[in-house]
């Protein structure tokens, strides 16, 4: 092949036109890969978290959505000053910079309190362990009833008045009273005193007997 015909062949219409769609092809490539990465990770773009609190939850979340924010329903609560399905929290404070598509978790109130079921409490624990135990899963307590017992022991559990069971669910909004011991009930037996005590009663019951 003579250096006349490579040339020719090298100034091709047919190459060139290859080569310039090689590039284009090459070019558009670069470009869609930096929108999809750019789309993927929303480079630069922030949206600012509005405050919807107070407001019912149908709007809240058509409100985020048209912003372009994911939202989801984490938990209910029940604000008895407040009316149903309104919103009582969100888990980023209003004025957050957050990103497209980011998740809002929301907190919705409730139109009736939480029912929880009673732990077993009754004749199982002291009244400190039971106040504990039940306040950490939301239960309010009322003043405390004593009567004839062991000291601070729980006896029972009453709402209203009624006596309630383990099992029993119960409306977090309705205090409960626990009946407890007074301390005022005598031990049989107080170590080896009142061992020896027993002894000397049956002795001396023996020796009437005997006279």
């Amino acid at each position: 092949m003579t250096f006349r015909e490579f040339f020719s062949k090298l100034t091709a219409p047919v190459l060139w036109g290859n080569l310039l769609a090689m590039v284009i092809i090459l070019a558009l490539l670069i470009v869609g890969l930096f929108v999809f990465l750019d789309h993927y990770t929303h480079h630069g773009q922030t949206l600012t978290v509005p405050d919807v609190r107070g407001q019912r939850c149908e709007v809240a979340i058509r409100k985020l959505e048209a912003l372009g924010m994911r939202v989801e329903v984490s938990d209910t609560g029940y604000n008895t000053r407040l009316a149903a399905d309104v919103i009582l929290d969100q888990n980023l404070h209003p004025g957050t910079e957050v990103k497209l598509n980011r998740l809002i978790q929301l907190v919705v109130n409730a139109s009736t309190a939480r029912k929880i079921a009673l732990p077993d409490i009754a004749d199982n624990c002291s009244y400190r362990e039971a106040q504990i135990r039940l306040e950490s899963i939301g239960f309010k307590l009322a003043p405390v009833k004593r009567i004839y017992g062991d000291k601070d022991w729980v006896y029972r559990v009453e709402v209203l008045g009624r006596e309630v069971h383990k099992g029993d669910r119960l409306s977090i909004e309705l205090p409960l009273t626990l009946v407890v011991g007074d301390g005022e009930r005598e031990e049989e037996f107080n170590g080896n005193d009142s061992l020896d005590n027993l002894y000397f009663h049956n002795d001396t019951l023996n020796q009437v007997i005997i006279d």
